[in-house]
């Protein structure tokens, strides 16, 4: 395969953990590391065009406020515009362009081809909102319309479009109407070295045990569900402990819950300590309320932890109901809890789905699997 040179574009520093949650820095490792020239753009507003914007789109609703300056014109066309002065100074320089997500559009080309790497768009996560988590549930229908309409250029003008799930590959097809040949599902990969990973050690039925959860959206990954679903798994296994992981603003105090705060991949102290909570953990557990696709679900399964999530969003893609854990029904703690008590109660089966669940995750959703695919049809592109 010929050498390439790409241009990543994405909200954020591609080069790091903070943007799009490590994934865009795993592409760049693995697109350099198989041999192509990568370089970055961050499009995302700062200094007094970022205030300005904010200010622009001021709601009395925090949650709304955040989704106007995310998603609204405004945004968008200043996004675009800094795209643009980046692509204007690369314009010699490379071969194609891969872009994070549809909030913000690619201009001033000159025929480069660009292509596109999304977790969702606005209408699968429209169609999916019922818990008030979607960006888009906070839209009025004319501001949302407009929102589908900017997209819909966006990927209209794409030369192919890699999707994180199968569920995203259908809704792209017929909800946009873009051709099945420009989209491909290629995944994603777990946000951590696979070859660093440090299994627990000890017996599967070892005392006390521990629950992890982890997510910065403490609400939104359904941290509440979890919490009322305790009691009831605690009654039946005294001792059992909950270990929060993500949010900074740490929930009520309740007995048998520990909270550690946000632990950033980028210092390696807290890296460690993230190792080690998946270490101490017997169980994995992400009630989401909204999920476009779940790499912690990856990360979990890659330290062999069993996992429980909801039946909904792209989780039963990752999580295989009966093999590599278990599925429940979104918003129900009676059918959590006993989920939860159901792999406490059956060590062996828990150890054997957290097996399955690395094997899976080693078979077909590490980084190099997922940039092989995308390097076979951005070479057909250039």
């Amino acid at each position: 395969m010929m050498s390439m040179r790409i241009l990543i574009l994405c909200e954020g520093d591609a080069e790091t953990h903070n943007s799009w949650s490590g994934t865009s820095r795993s592409v760049v490792d693995h697109l350099r590391a198989s041999g192509h020239t990568v370089y970055t753009g961050d499009v995302d507003l700062k200094g007094l065009t970022r205030w300005l914007t904010i200010a622009a789109s001021y709601s009395p609703d925090r949650f709304r406020w955040w989704a106007r300056y995310h998603l609204n014109g405004l945004p968008f066309a200043l996004r675009s515009r800094r795209a643009e002065r980046i692509i204007r100074s690369h314009a010699d320089d490379v071969d194609v362009i891969l872009q994070f997500g549809a909030t913000f559009e690619p201009r001033s080309r000159a025929g480069l081809p660009y292509v596109l790497y999304c977790d969702g768009n606005a209408r699968l996560a429209e169609r999916g909102e019922t818990g008030g988590q979607a960006e888009v549930g906070a839209l009025t229908q004319s501001e949302l319309a407009r929102v589908i309409r900017r997209e819909t250029e966006v990927y209209t003008g794409a030369s192919k479009i890699f999707t994180f799930s199968n569920r995203l590959t259908d809704s792209f097809v017929e909800d946009f109407g873009v051709p099945k040949e420009k989209v491909r599902t290629v995944h994603a990969g777990p946000n951590i070295d696979p070859h660093h990973i440090v299994l627990r050690e000890g017996e599967p039925s070892r005392e006390p045990r521990t629950i992890l959860f982890v997510g910065r959206k403490f609400h939104r990954k359904g941290g509440d569900l979890l919490l009322r679903a305790l009691p009831a798994v605690q009654k039946e296994f005294p001792g059992t402990t909950l270990l929060i992981i993500g949010p900074t603003d740490p929930p009520a105090p309740q007995e048998g819950v520990e909270f550690l705060g946000f632990l950033s991949k980028e210092d390696p102290q807290h890296q460690a300590r993230l190792s080690q909570a998946y270490q101490e953990a017997d169980i994995f557990c992400l009630p989401t309320r909204f999920e476009p696709f779940g790499v912690v679900f990856l990360e979990a399964m890659l330290h062999a932890l069993p996992c429980v999530g909801p039946n909904a969003w792209a989780v039963p893609e990752i999580v295989v109901h009966g093999e590599t854990g278990l599925l429940v029904e979104p918003e129900n703690v009676d059918d959590l809890a006993a989920a939860i008590k159901s792999l406490l109660k059956d060590p062996e089966l828990a150890r054997r789905m957290g097996v399955a669940g690395r094997q899976r995750t080693l078979d077909h959703f590490l980084w190099d699997k997922v940039v092989a695919k995308m390097l076979e049809d951005l070479s057909q592109v250039v």
